[in-house]
């Protein structure tokens, strides 16, 4: 195509265009494909009062592009932060479409009076990542994307989760699935627990806190997860910690969403044992992998990674720009 083609004619993206556009992110990383039921899911999953875009433009049914932006509420930040998620099918790559992308995702946060324009782009990326730095996007912070591989590690892995649960035990903490929970405010607490577990998290975009609702929504509807597959640990009647890996219902590796414990049981190896059971599951259920994304300041679970045979697979680096400058 030639760069004067009309082949980047914009349009409003609708649910039904979500298997397209997970076509074209598989096309642009076919080692972590993405799956179009999690992608419809997550678009269908934003807060009711967080204002988004989602542009496609699309060739013989499939999409060559996309334009993703959003932000959160203004009143709920000390800053406008607003992300954008340009996307362009490696077919018909170019500076000048890529350029044409960002464009349009920072028009559009300038027209919500957005502040600070924040993207995120693999390393492996490099001709994205320069596109941001020539338009004055700076690296912010950066996170590593790691992944573990099952069939390789079986039986060390499964090792470490019999060690790791013989600890529990003998620390009086007891590891169980949700489904087999029978605390009387099982949800409340996990809902007390995983914001609690979130505000520890480094970030330079502050986190959201998500109502109840909200966050019984992104969990408890979402298609990758299931309560016998969603880790938590106990110590008397309090719970403690909790692990959740996501299983694409089509395609993709498998993730570990997130594992978090309360800060009274850190350092005894809860966040290890819950890492180790959930893997030790996966493995049942017939996966060959897992992956997760870790901030690159979290030193305590970047260790854990580490000692469980995680590979750094690709970092993700977050870049803000002033809109204004």
């Amino acid at each position: 195509m030639r760069e004067t083609d009309s082949d980047l004619e914009l349009r409003i993206a609708t649910m039904d265009d979500a298997e397209i556009v997970a076509d074209l992110e598989a096309a642009r990383d076919p080692e972590d494909p993405r799956d179009p039921t999690m992608l419809r899911f997550w678009w269908a999953a934003r807060a009711p009062d967080e204002p988004h875009l989602e542009l496609v433009a699309e060739s013989d049914g499939a999409a060559m592009a996309f334009v993703g932006a959003g932000h959160e509420p203004w009143e709920t930040m000390p800053k406008r932060f607003g992300w954008i998620r340009p996307l362009l099918h490696p077919t018909i790559w170019s500076e000048t479409r890529f350029g044409r992308l960002v464009d349009a995702a920072e028009s559009w946060l300038r027209d919500e009076q957005g502040g600070i324009a924040v993207a995120r782009a693999r390393e492996k990326l490099p001709d994205e990542l320069r596109i941001y730095e020539v338009r004055g996007y700076r690296e912010v912070r950066r996170s590593k994307v790691w992944e573990l591989d099952l069939v390789a590690g079986r039986e060390k892995l499964l090792a470490g989760a019999q060690s790791s649960r013989e600890q529990m035990e003998q620390q009086g903490v007891r590891l169980l699935t949700l489904d087999l929970d029978d605390g009387p405010d099982r949800l409340a607490e996990l809902y007390e627990l995983t914001i609690a577990a979130e505000r520890d998290i480094p970030t330079t975009v502050p986190w959201r806190t998500a109502p109840y609702d909200e966050w019984h929504r992104f969990w408890f509807q979402n298609p990758g997860v299931r309560d016998d597959r969603f880790w938590i640990a106990r110590e008397g009647a309090k719970m403690v910690g909790l692990s959740v890996i996501g299983f694409p219902p089509k395609r993709g590796a498998a993730w570990t969403f997130f594992t978090g414990t309360s800060r009274s049981v850190r350092g005894r190896g809860v966040a290890r044992a819950l890492k180790y059971a959930t893997v030790a599951q996966a493995i049942a259920l017939g996966a060959q992998r897992v992956r997760t994304n870790n901030d690159g300041e979290n030193a305590p679970i970047l260790h854990l990674n580490a000692a469980m045979g995680y590979r750094l697979v690709d970092p993700v680096i977050e870049l803000h720009r002033e809109l204004n400058s």
